[in-house]
């Protein structure tokens, strides 16, 4: 098999030019393909109605899993969002990779997977991140890496985060390293990069969440040493004040409600604690009646221990009763800080 001149540019090695020549071809077919028009469907789709109406996310998350992200998670619209779980990085957070639009892996940090279906066929070992489980559970769990595959994996990011040495043969499985700063690969590398680029903010922020959390349980335990617990030191936030709801206990009526309004983002947030089925449910409302799924989108819930119970997703949000059996913060993810809340008075 011949190699083209341009393979030849960046690479001596004829392995390596036809590993690049392969993926160059992908490339180009997919690039012509880009620059067609796209035909219009002869219907109107409801985006919003979808989105509301889609089944719960995939919420058991398991080392192996081949999960296709939110479309809150990633930008674009060319390729399916694939990531693989590789593994469990320490408690609450997941090593993800993501996987190429391409079946032939496009550097030397990309490796094949044996997968024979279109966008599932290289895994970019480069690209992993790590993300807290709420963020790898607003997705649906599609197939299965395989352990071999999975170990491999996860050999091919050590090697290219530390240099790490692989396993003899493992030059089968990936494709030529990028040297030159012209190397039309680079171009490939900055569109993933920045395809999943939300991810990572979304991650980032939900360290500094945490880290948030973590401190309000230190001062909360400091303030428990002076007596005074916890609601004391929600008193030390005037802007808290009327944060804490409370829920009803629930032993005897079957549901029990409260509305609570947040004057700042012009909503109702009606909390339905339904002790037969074991939950809190947490819904938004705007102030036409009709369910607000946007205002609140991924804003937290905190119990009054300070531990994260979860996101508001679609604006909904169901718990646990045992999670969520009585005060609670709801938090904004961009600010890190409390969303005042008011109870509304019953008529």
């Amino acid at each position: 098999m011949d190699t083209s001149l341009l393979a030849r540019i960046f690479t001596d090695s004829t392995s390596e030019a036809r590993a690049l020549d392969l993926w160059l071809s992908e490339r180009e077919v997919d690039k012509a393909l880009k620059t067609q028009p796209t035909d219009q469907l002869p219907f109107t789709v409801d985006a919003k109605r979808l989105k509301d109406s889609a089944a719960a996310y995939d919420k058991g998350i398991v080392a192996g899993q081949i999960r296709i992200l939110s479309p809150g998670l990633f930008c674009g619209n060319d390729a399916l969002p694939y990531v693989a779980v590789l593994d469990r990085w320490m408690e609450d957070i997941w090593l993800v990779a993501p996987f190429s639009p391409y079946a032939t892996p496009a550097t030397d940090a990309e490796m094949t997977t044996g997968i024979p279906f279109s966008g599932l066929g290289a895994l970019q070992c480069w690209n992993a991140r790590t993300a807290h489980d709420a963020l790898v559970e607003r997705s649906y769990v599609v197939g299965s890496l395989g352990e071999a595959a999975r170990t491999n994996a996860l050999a091919l990011f050590r090697h290219a985060a530390t240099g790490a040495a692989l396993p003899a043969g493992f030059s089968a499985k990936v494709g030529a390293p990028v040297r030159a700063k012209a190397d039309p690969r680079r171009e490939y590398l900055a569109e993933s990069i920045a395809r999943y680029a939300p991810l990572t903010a979304a991650a980032e922020k939900w360290e500094a969440l945490l880290a948030h959390i973590e401190e309000m349980t230190k001062h909360r335990d400091e303030r428990a040493n002076d007596g005074k617990g916890f609601a004391a030191y929600v008193s030390m936030r005037p802007s808290c004040a009327e944060q804490p709801g409370r829920l009803a206990a629930g032993e005897k009526a079957r549901e029990t409600s409260k509305t609570f309004l947040a004057p700042a983002f012009n909503v109702e947030i009606d909390v339905k604690h339904a002790s037969d089925e074991g939950q809190v449910r947490i819904v938004v409302y705007g102030k036409d009646g009709e369910r607000d799924s946007r205002s609140l989108e991924g804003f937290a819930v905190v119990d009054k221990e300070g531990s994260l119970i979860g996101t508001i997703e679609h604006g909904v949000l169901v718990a646990k009763v045992d999670a969520l059996a009585s005060d609670f913060l709801l938090m904004n993810p961009e600010t890190l800080e409390p969303v005042s809340l008011v109870e509304k008075e019953s008529r």
